[in-house]
């Protein structure tokens, strides 16, 4: 991946974060009613954040991961994040799963609670990645 495309991902990511913070101190009342803009964007910023991970493992010669989750506890064990913002990144890869996947029922209140969390740890990564480039 070149280093326009990570540069044009991450201006990606700032959109939909600009998009998500709002949620940040709304009310369950406002966030369930929009709820499924909230789910949207937390899957975008997780599949755009994976793919820019696939991308740093790559250039570290390592073997392309088996999921996004993987990729982001690989990027925690070579140090290339921080670990816990590593096991917090595959928390949300796990989310994105049950998101899209409709793997199970989704507690709507621990999402709403989740979203400063959610924010935090993509900023952290987003960080990094400029930090990189």
């Amino acid at each position: 991946m070149s280093p326009e495309v990570v540069h044009r991902k991450l201006s990606r990511m700032l959109k939909y974060m600009d998009d998500l913070l709002p949620y940040k101190e709304v009310s369950y009342d406002v966030f369930i009613s929009d709820h499924y803009k909230v789910e949207r964007l937390i899957e975008l910023l997780v599949m755009t954040a994976s793919d820019i991970a696939f991308h740093l493992l790559s250039q570290q010669k390592e073997p392309p991961p088996v999921s996004y989750r993987a990729a982001f506890i690989r990027l925690g064990e070579l140090g290339i994040i921080d670990p816990e913002n590593s096991r917090n990144l595959a928390l949300g890869a796990g989310l994105r799963n049950i998101l899209v996947h409709d793997y199970e029922e989704i507690d709507y209140r621990l999402l709403h609670k989740s979203i400063p969390t959610i924010i935090r740890d993509i900023r952290q990564f987003m960080n990094l990645v400029v930090s990189r480039t």
